[in-house]
């Protein structure tokens, strides 16, 4: 398994101002509910096996199916209580989340991020995070309430370090920036989708994520940012296509990802994979790992073997040039 190092601004603590992490996570949204406890146990045995060592989940999944709120989070805080490896886990979740039946209004206030925070905690059963992501922006709230709230948190040993997910470069840099004038903890990663196949907000259906284009990627590769990739995948655009043909594809990868550009790229990918040796899955996850932008690829399996199709990216290592190949030709 391949690693990045993430450094964690401002941080004051000389012995905790680096993060390892595995360049490919493990996310989580459906443990609990649609992955049952057992299975989600036995892909996190496997990807820890494997060298991953950092879990992805939100105190937000699992609430849209009924009584699945906060399973996600538990079933992980489970599971790192029956396996007693905690300590080698970088443990990656996310509040701030806007209530799914008003998306517009955001929950980025002390009250509602420490209430978040805290009930992370509790399922999760650890006394600290070491990545907490803000799930989405709130535009209309000052950068600097937002970091003096979280660096509250990390004053309290409650979170470690502090990442934003669904957040605009532009923004992400003005809250920087403010961290760095009051001398204290800045945001040290981003989560927004990115994978090999292009597409946008609206094709995915909602207008509050943050995709990766080119504004957002030359932002990310001028200041070296690290990027969590959501949907790194593409639903198995790559993977399924490329063997089984684009009407393998289900209805939301085709909505979401069948675009021009993209059946581009699958050729470059399939063209690739002859040529390596690698799988389609492997080449396309390679995209984003061994890209210039510093990069982890979150995949979020829910099977066995698609788990293991993923895991085989773990160790490749391909040219940056390469990489650019792939997107551009």
């Amino acid at each position: 398994m391949r690693y990045l190092d993430i450094k964690i601004p401002g941080s004051v603590d000389t012995c905790k101002d680096m993060l390892r992490v595995s360049k490919i996570a493990l996310g989580t949204d459906h443990f609990g509910t649609t992955v049952s406890e057992e299975d989600a146990f036995r892909l996190m045995d496997i990807f820890q096996d494997a060298g991953g060592n950092c879990i992805d989940t939100a105190r937000v999944y699992g609430s849209w199916i009924p009584g699945g709120d906060g399973a996600s989070e538990k079933t992980v805080g489970k599971w790192m209580k029956s396996r007693k490896n905690r300590n080698s886990i970088v443990l990656s979740t996310k509040g701030g989340h806007p209530d799914l039946d008003n998306m517009s209004k955001g929950r980025l206030s002390k009250k509602e991020l420490e209430s978040d925070l805290d009930e992370s905690l509790k399922a999760l059963g650890t006394d600290h995070i070491d990545i907490y992501w803000l799930h989405r922006d709130d535009v209309s709230r000052p950068v600097e309430d937002i970091m003096e709230t979280l660096n509250a948190f990390i004053s309290k040993g409650k979170i470690r370090a502090i990442g934003c997910s669904n957040w605009k470069a532009g923004r992400i840099e003005e809250a920087n920036r403010a961290a760095a004038v009051g001398g204290t903890s800045a945001f040290c990663a981003s989560q927004i989708q990115w994978s090999l196949a292009a597409t946008t907000p609206e094709l995915l259906g909602d207008p509050t994520l943050v995709c990766m284009d080119g504004f957002e990627y030359a932002w990310y590769l001028d200041n070296g940012f690290p990027v969590f990739a959501y949907s790194s995948q593409a639903k198995g655009f790559f993977s399924k296509a490329a063997v089984m043909g684009a009407e393998s594809l289900s209805g939301k990868a085709s909505a979401r990802f069948a675009l021009p550009e993209n059946f581009e790229r699958l050729d470059r990918v399939t063209e690739y994979a002859n040529r390596s040796g690698l799988t389609p899955t492997a080449v396309a996850l390679a995209y984003i790992t061994c890209n210039k932008v510093p990069a982890v690829a979150i995949v979020g399996c829910k099977k066995e073997e698609h788990l293991l199709d993923s895991l085989s990216a773990a160790d490749v290592e391909i040219p940056a040039a390469d990489a650019d190949w792939l997107y551009k030709g």
